[in-house]
């Protein structure tokens, strides 16, 4: 009988052990890193604005409160350089083909394609519109743009984004 029982004992143990699944930690490469990153950042900050939506707040009102959020993670002499070298790693960030298409000592206007290629193909994802992805950003870039003295205008056009950053 002490036999019958250990030996159930331990197939129990056997069984359990191989009843689970084996995982393992993955490797990805840097870039599939990155994309990751970018994919999840994205998502986030949709979701984030469909949660925000729900609760009576609209994309450019939360574009507002993560503004007021970010100025104090700014150097206070950032200024109009410092702006626009973030400004344009930020977008670099997001897309391929980012230009420079006019600069000044007082004004810079950027473009580019793209900042989410499956949102602006899909126009919704997550209960939030490429409209409101664009008029939170802007929201965000406008409040600290101008706790620098500067102006920040984002639009999205028919042929991408638009940029424009004056002192």
């Amino acid at each position: 009988m002490k036999k019958l029982f250990l030996v159930s004992i331990v197939l129990s143990f056997v069984c359990a052990t191989h009843a689970q699944t084996e995982f393992s930690v993955p490797t990805p490469t840097m870039e599939e890193k990155y994309n990751g990153t970018k994919f999840i950042l994205n998502n986030c900050i949709l979701t984030l604005i469909t949660v925000a939506k729900s609760e009576g707040m609209t994309a450019e009102e939360l574009g507002k409160k993560c503004g007021d959020v970010f100025i104090p993670a700014w150097d206070e002499n950032t200024g109009f350089e410092g702006f626009v070298n973030f400004a344009l790693f930020a977008w670099t960030s997001f897309s391929n083909d980012v230009q420079i298409i006019e600069q000044s000592n007082e004004k810079v206007v950027i473009t580019f394609s793209h900042m989410y290629q499956n949102l602006e193909e899909q126009g919704v994802l997550f209960g939030s519109s490429v409209e409101d992805y664009t008029t939170f950003f802007n929201a965000t870039n406008k409040v600290v743009a101008g706790h620098f003295g500067l102006s920040f205008d984002m639009t999205l056009e028919e042929e991408g984004y638009r940029i424009v950053i004056t002192k």
